[in-house]
């Protein structure tokens, strides 16, 4: 059997490149009769390889990349990728598609029935949303984005080829879409990886970090919905003597102009350490940073999905405190990983902190149980079906 995996939209800035490389150091290691052929985007960022006889890594042409790049809008581009993994599909006599990321290609799936079937990571459902705001028209917004959604995926399902929807950490969403006689949607352990941390490391000496801080970690793609405002707020109200001994470190790639926001946002007499990076830093550094923060801040707003966060964190036994919605808050909760928040409510933020700084040494978490639900091995197995 032919399987192919692709994902044409990789970059270094999140998760995109660590799910296809672990991916395939795992069929590596996986005997098998089948192929795997992996197709991703063109690029000088990063290159794939692999030593394995079943697994055959390519990438788009230049002149393809072109083509999708030029797109005018996201439809059409997403159409010109569906068009580029077709054509390779009937050069390679792919029998499955696993696309990594099924959401810019519902329509193009519904369109016509295909001579594959197909599998896809859908990162963007609909059931859990709810309004930003409790005003009417935010309700009225929430409820057509949510029919929007519903409608697409309807769509994408009038192609019987698509198998299996993907939904990353959500147990209770396929059983609400599912037709109970013929399954399509699906719970994938979204998964943590492994990485060396860097031999020496020392976070607090890198950061100018007091020995006796807290640090409270925010990482990722840096925008609004990661709630820096309210956690900058809720630091703002501090004590100055408490304040003294909190140290939030926000790294990542910022939307531009999010950092010098933030700067300002933060009291000219506020008596805490805030540092931005904003950059993408390698895995071996997140590994290590992961390791000696205190605490993993994940008060996201206006999201309702899996965060890999979550299984970084419970990797080292690091604490989170995470949003009162969506998925993030019932794995938190069955784990018991940390604390579920309120992320609007700023006295809340306040003093769950504060309880976490004068209970810093006798607050502790056990990831070990998330960790093996939750492994490249539960990961992999589900997604290829092996």
């Amino acid at each position: 059997m032919n399987i192919l995996i692709t994902d044409l939209n990789i970059k270094l800035d999140g998760h995109k490149y660590g799910f296809v490389n672990n991916l395939i150091k795992y069929l590596e290691g996986y005997k098998t009769q089948n192929s795997y052929f992996i197709l991703t985007n063109f690029t000088k960022e990063f290159k794939l390889v692999s030593t394995a006889e079943n697994i055959k890594i390519h990438s788009l042409t230049a002149d393809e990349q072109e083509i999708i790049n030029s797109s005018k809008s996201f439809l059409l581009k997403a159409a010109a990728e569906w068009k580029a993994i077709n054509s390779f599909t009937e050069s390679h006599s792919i029998n499955e598609v696993i696309l990594m990321e099924l959401d810019p290609y519902q329509v193009e799936i519904g369109r016509k029935k295909t001579n594959f079937s197909i599998a896809g990571i859908w990162f963007r459902p609909y059931s859990r949303m709810l309004p930003e705001y409790n005003t009417l028209k935010s309700k009225l917004l929430n409820a057509r984005t949510k029919l929007q959604k519903k409608l697409t995926m309807d769509f994408a399902l009038l192609n019987k080829n698509l198998k299996r929807v993907l939904i990353l950490n959500d147990e209770q969403m396929p059983t609400l879409l599912n037709n109970p006689q013929k399954p399509r949607f699906f719970t994938l352990p979204d998964p943590y990886f492994e990485y060396p941390q860097i031999p020496g490391f020392d976070l607090r000496a890198k950061y100018n970090i007091p020995s006796e801080n807290i640090i409270l970690l925010q990482f990722g793609n840096m925008d609004e919905r990661k709630n820096n405002e309210n956690i900058i707020a809720a630091l703002n109200s501090f004590e100055p003597e408490i304040a003294a001994k909190i140290s939030l470190l926000v790294i990542g790639r910022f939307k531009e102009g999010y950092a010098e926001k933030l700067e300002t946002l933060k009291k000219s007499d506020a008596k805490y350490q805030m540092i931005l990076k904003d950059e993408f830093v390698s895995d071996e550094e997140m590994e290590s940073t992961f390791a000696q923060s205190d605490l993993i801040l994940r008060m996201n707003i206006n999201f309702f999905g899996s965060s890999g966060i979550v299984g970084i964190a419970a990797n080292h036994d690091k604490p989170c405190v995470v949003s009162n919605n969506g998925v993030m808050a019932e794995l938190v909760a069955k784990y018991k990983l940390g604390d579920v928040i309120d992320p609007y409510d700023i006295s809340e933020i306040k003093n769950t902190i504060e309880r976490y700084l004068q209970n810093k040494e006798t607050i502790k978490i056990d990831g070990q149980n998330y960790r093996k639900t939750h492994n490249l091995d539960a990961y992999a197995r589900t997604l290829l079906q092996i």
